[in-house]
């Protein structure tokens, strides 16, 4: 069976269609482990980044109406400046350093939310 990168839905219904099962199967293996494309990354990072700075803005507005400590609004104004960082750096094509900015930030913010309530 030839190798095709990126077919349409039409050109692979065509060939599910005239295939043995033992090249489906190999097609059907080939699409789900299709790695994704470095565009499919950065939108995926960007939107990762947008939906934590969201809940980082839904949380401090929790947390300014509860009155609580300034310690508590200042982590969660970090985790809205990272995450805001984050997106920018994802939609300007530095996905591996917006990951792992975003996942050391949320790790840090875990384990000291404890201290700060």
């Amino acid at each position: 069976m030839p190798r095709h990168n990126d077919l349409d839905d039409q050109g692979t219904a065509l060939l599910m269609e005239t295939a043995t099962p033992a090249e489906r199967r190999a097609l059907v293996r080939r699409r789900r482990h299709r790695p994704s494309t470095p565009r499919e990354a950065r939108l995926t990072q960007l939107v990762v980044s947008l939906l934590f700075l969201a809940g980082g803005i839904g949380a401090l507005v929790e947390h300014v109406d509860a009155h609580t400590s300034a310690r508590t609004v200042a982590a969660y104004l970090t985790l809205i400046a990272l995450c805001a960082v984050s997106a920018e750096l994802s939609r300007r094509g530095r996905t591996r350093i917006s990951f792992w900015l975003l996942c050391t930030g949320m790790i840090a913010l875990g384990l000291t939310t404890p201290f700060l309530l």
